[in-house]
């Protein structure tokens, strides 16, 4: 895309608008909606879905008509999930003009903005509007079902009730373990291991928003998982004094895996900064389709390091940072070998390991599964229960109302959940199916009432 011509990029938050108009080339002029200008309204009887204008926003709409008319491009760059997708939708119709984009920051330099401006996508209206009346659909159909519970509450339950794919488990003193691949098991299924010969490595994905919330928990930066997204958020869009330079990509994001052109970076700034180590050779390197929206959280320069920082952050964005950056490290380079890892006779193709601390002269053991902070994220978004954006807000919720608990960052069902264990296995299958129709051109309530009675 010219650079050279004025473009009008629209975000969601005025913080991200300021900090864009700092970094961004001059042509660029950002407006933050503050949120939704427009509200939804839905009408069920109708299946219609119509944006209705905040009468506080008023400004902001005409401002947003005003710079429309002068640009030669109109971006609009939200977030990927149904709040996000709903603003998209509600300013381009707003806007009434043909060819806005949607783009997907993933870092707040003037080299990320460059290269969101070439990866930008027409936005397709009828597309986005389809999908957003099949979500409210499901929505309204599933809290007139009188049989159903919360469907929030549902997800969980489908979690922690039914069979599914593990990959942390805890010892008969509640140590944690971790496999090399996801085993299927039943929720209370009991793992025989013994001590493997085999050599094996220990195993570090890049960090998702999920696993970024578990980790930061671990060290206690802050008290409770929003509070570490809402600090997530202000690193992502801290620009160091000194050097005007940006930290982190984008933290919201699912994926547990870098983008191609990433790798190459990190290969680059790897050898720059004279690290140690070796980097992971292709084959091992996890990496993200580009239809992917975002990849995994990570420091945007490797020669950036926490050290050079800290003196201009704040110690909790300090921290922060210090996480990411060696975590990331960790995940790029050849994994380290392990001291000792364990096999089950009827699984030879996984080994697992113990998490921290958790070693012990015993050759055998027996693991039961569990699920973890990022576990329970990632499987909910699979189910379309929660999303990378609000995650830590949705956590500490479900703990205050008491429906699970956090230990050490494992996950247990409380008595509401347990209470519907019976239900786990017929609710999953719900929400998958449910899943699976949020793309369709066109969905009836009766396709949506025949899963949820069936």
């Amino acid at each position: 895309m010219n650079q050279s011509v004025y473009t009008l990029l629209i975000v969601e938050s005025p913080v991200l608008a300021s900090v864009i108009q700092e970094v961004a080339p001059q042509s660029i002029y950002a407006i933050a909606t503050g949120g939704y200008c427009w509200h939804p309204q839905y009408n069920a009887e109708k299946n219609s879905l119509t944006p209705k204008a905040d009468p506080d926003k008023i400004d902001i709409r005409r401002e947003l008509k005003e710079q429309a008319q002068w640009a030669n491009n109109v971006i609009i760059a939200t977030d990927s999930d149904p709040s996000g997708d709903f603003i998209a939708w509600s300013v381009a119709k707003f806007l009434k003009r043909s060819a806005i984009r949607r783009g997907q920051i993933q870092s707040l330099s003037k080299t990320g903005i460059i290269q969101m401006l070439e990866d930008v996508r027409e936005v397709d209206i009828s597309f986005l509007e389809s999908r957003l009346k099949n979500l409210f659909l499901i929505q309204s159909e599933w809290n007139k079902e009188k049989s159903l519970p919360q469907k929030e509450l549902a997800g969980l339950v489908s979690l922690f009730g039914a069979s599914g794919n593990f990959i942390h488990f805890l010892d008969e003193n509640n140590h944690l373990y971790r496999s090399s691949s996801p085993v299927f098991c039943e929720p209370d299924e009991l793992i025989p291991l013994k001590r493997s010969p085999e050599k094996q490595f220990r195993i570090t994905e890049p960090l998702s928003t999920f696993d970024l919330l578990e980790k930061n928990s671990e060290k206690s930066i802050t008290a409770g998982y929003n509070e570490a997204q809402v600090l997530l958020q202000r690193l992502f869009q801290t620009i160091l004094p000194n050097s005007g330079k940006s930290l982190i990509s984008y933290p919201r994001s699912s994926a547990n895996s870098f983008y191609g052109q990433t790798w190459e970076n990190f290969r680059v700034q790897f050898l720059s900064a004279s690290l140690t180590g070796e980097l992971k050779p292709n084959f091992l390197q996890e990496t993200a389709s580009i239809e992917e929206p975002h990849e995994s959280i990570y420091p945007l320069n490797l020669g950036v390091t926490p050290e050079i920082v800290s003196g201009e952050l704040l110690k909790s964005l300090a921290d922060l940072y210090k996480l990411i950056y060696s975590h990331t490290l960790e995940a790029i380079k050849i994994p380290e070998m392990l001291n000792s890892s364990f096999e089950n006779d009827l699984k030879p193709e996984v080994y697992f390991y113990p998490e921290g601390d958790a070693e012990s002269e015993s050759n055998n053991r027996t693991l039961r599964p569990c699920i973890t902070v990022g576990d329970l994220g990632r499987r909910l978004f699979d189910l379309g229960i929660a999303r990378p954006s609000n995650f830590g807000e949705k956590l500490d919720s479900w703990i205050e109302k008491k429906w699970i608990s956090s230990d050490k960052n494992v996950v247990t069902a409380l008595q509401p959940v347990k209470t519907l264990g019976n239900r786990s296995a017929d609710l999953q299958r719900i929400l998958v199916d449910l899943k699976s129709l949020e793309d369709r051109i066109s969905l009836s309530p009766e396709t949506v009432r025949g899963i949820l009675t069936s």
